[in-house]
């Protein structure tokens, strides 16, 4: 058994099997029009070609304060607590009409409504702890607004998880431009990653 387990100042938050999903990712980001630091957000699913897919959500943007440590483990097994379960959609938010949109491009009504977001923050900075120890630091540059780290494992790979960090801008995620390379690495079985997010 390989098993995705995240916590939050040592408190579980996900404990995922990934025997039955073909894929699972752990986001944490920021945004300087958000008033909080950061935000975590667990989700995976299975889509078999010969049944229906399930998509899943362990996690659902968790605000992350300042000085919150993240941690992302590729496991053997479970942790003490056990597995956890993630939700459907539909399950989550049962009082909201079933999503029909299928093209997820913005439209120029929502790109405009994004650029006339009010910054709340000034910056944001960010630490990341890989599994063989080594610690980077950033903060934001002149032409960053938002950040980015991510962990994903597929079943194509199911000895290990890729993980990465970014950091880009509003005009850069509407047109769909690549953001500036903040880290590239991989977990493997047995290894995990910190990550925390400063004011």
């Amino acid at each position: 058994m390989t098993v995705m387990v995240v916590t939050v100042d040592g408190v579980l938050v996900a404990a995922a099997d990934l025997a039955v999903l073909d894929i699972f990712a752990v986001h944490m980001s920021g945004d300087l029009a958000w008033a909080e630091p950061g935000s975590l957000a667990c989700h995976g699913g299975a889509y078999p070609v010969d049944a229906p897919s399930t998509f899943r959500i362990w996690t659902p943007d968790m605000t992350l304060v300042a000085g919150q440590v993240v941690t992302v483990r590729l496991a053997e097994r479970p942790p003490a607590a056990g597995l956890t379960q993630g939700r459907t959609i539909a399950e989550l938010y049962p009082e909201e009409p079933p999503c029909e949109r299928t093209d997820f491009t913005p439209t120029a009504a929502e790109a405009q409504e994004a650029r006339d977001r009010p910054r709340l923050r000034q910056g944001f900075s960010w630490s990341l702890t890989t599994h063989d120890g080594e610690e980077l630091t950033g903060c934001n540059g002149p032409e960053d607004d938002s950040f980015g780290f991510s962990v994903v494992w597929t079943s194509d790979r199911p000895a290990q998880a890729r993980a990465r960090g970014y950091s880009s801008n509003l005009e850069r995620v509407l047109s769909q431009a690549p953001g500036t390379r903040l880290h590239e690495g991989t977990l493997a079985v047995g290894e995990s990653l910190t990550f925390s997010c400063g004011d």
